[in-house]
């Protein structure tokens, strides 16, 4: 099973009600990953004709509601929903996908929580359930900002630099790319992966450090 990398946006108001209520942060885990679920299927129902977009949304959603434990399912959901409102407005939530672990070696040179804040991605205040690989951790706004200095003065072109196929694999380096192509090609892969997936976090972070939030980042 695939460990995905989330990184959410949370006010100040938002981290001391998380803090004061910890069994809220698997709903919210939950919602985002629901969401994202949501928003890819609207995606690729809009790419479809007018006259299949209605078929295949009935299709689908007789598909689910057959599933055991549909119902269940989507209490569950819907009640978790029903607690977030004391949030308020949550930000949409961004999604690493697997690129995280390829980023923390970049910004670190390690595969651990070596250093602080370039291993952002793997340490903080651990808050709330175990989400499948640990519990959520949280960044306060200090924090938030001092990784978004950091990503500030990163070059990509310098990470991109850094990738070294074999090394990164001896390592231990997740989701590394497999198969019988040659380093060289693997390599161009991460590069692309890289030049893609740092912007999006570099700018993501940024956006919370200037508007004064902190970030609660898990793996699923």
């Amino acid at each position: 099973m695939s460990m995905i990398c989330w990184v959410l946006k949370l006010s100040p108001a938002q981290i001391n009600t998380l803090r004061a209520t910890p069994s809220l942060v698997g709903d919210l885990a939950l919602m985002t990953q629901e969401n994202q679920i949501r928003a890819q299927l609207d995606k690729s129902i809009r790419r479809m004709p007018l006259g299949e977009q209605k078929g295949f949304e009935a299709r689908h959603r007789a598909s689910i509601e057959a599933m055991p434990g549909a119902k269940e399912a989507q209490a569950q959901i819907a009640e978790a929903y029903a607690r977030l409102a004391v949030l308020g407005s949550i930000e949409q939530a961004l999604d690493l996908e697997k690129s995280w672990h390829i980023l923390h070696y970049l910004f670190t040179g390690n595969i651990d929580d070596s250093s602080v804040p370039g291993s952002t991605l793997l340490t903080g205040e651990p808050l709330g359930e175990d989400l499948g690989y640990g519990p959520a951790r949280l960044h306060g706004v200090r924090e938030t900002r001092d990784f978004g200095h950091f990503l500030e003065n990163l070059d990509l072109a310098r990470l991109q630099a850094r990738i070294n196929v074999r090394e990164m694999t001896r390592l231990g380096v997740y989701s590394m790319p497999m198969g019988l192509n040659s380093d060289t090609e693997h390599e161009s892969e991460l590069h692309a992966e890289v030049a893609f997936y740092f912007p999006t976090l570099r700018d993501y972070v940024a956006k919370a450090s200037q508007s004064g939030d902190g970030l609660l980042i898990w793996l699923s």
